[in-house]
């Protein structure tokens, strides 16, 4: 027993309480903070999950349910043939490789998206930042950053982010991949 504790017990003893006394109120005292500490563990483990829901480490309540916070994305540099450095990807949902998937694209401020089309159709939600499409006649559109696209397979565009990082959501039916093509002549 700690010097300390051996004090207390016998200035308790001297004041009349008992030793024995005195063991039982430690004893309490400690299960009564090993439970507390035991509670808080499983409240504060709880609430992390709720936390670190990223794309890596998803929640679900049940079967096919994917749950993530935006907030907690682990990006990866989208790389590729032709891609210019800065381009970042998260997959969400899927394997995009082996035939359907859904995933975060993130470019930086001022970033061309080169001329490129799929082999499997494509659907954009744009969440943030105003950028500029690109068709493969040379059309410049310029759209806001809460913006709506779904192309078929094999059409060429090009993604151009304005001032501010853009990112957005993209589904594919199929496999993932990319075809590089020159780009056009921006129509007058």
């Amino acid at each position: 027993m700690p010097q300390t504790a051996c004090v207390a017990l016998a200035w308790q003893e001297k004041k009349g309480g008992s030793v024995c006394h005195q063991r039982c109120h430690l004893s309490r005292g400690f299960a009564c903070v090993f439970s507390l500490v035991l509670l808080l563990t499983a409240v504060t483990s709880g609430r992390a999950v709720d936390i670190i829901a990223s794309n890596k480490h998803p929640m679900a309540f049940g079967p096919g349910q994917t749950i993530i916070d935006l907030k907690n994305i682990v990006w990866e540099p989208l790389k590729g043939e032709g891609i210019p450095p800065g381009a970042k990807i998260a997959t969400l949902r899927g394997d995009v490789a082996k035939g359907g998937g859904e995933l975060l694209v993130y470019l930086p401020p001022n970033y061309t998206f080169p001329n490129h089309s799929h082999t499997s159709d494509e659907l954009y939600v744009w969440m943030q930042g105003d950028f500029t499409y690109i068709a493969d006649d040379g059309t410049a559109t310029r759209l806001s950053g809460h913006t709506y696209i779904s192309l078929p397979p094999n059409v060429p565009h090009a993604l151009r982010c304005g001032k501010r990082a853009c990112m957005f959501y993209v589904r594919y039916t199929g496999p993932f991949d990319y075809k590089i093509h020159p780009m056009p002549a921006r129509k007058k």
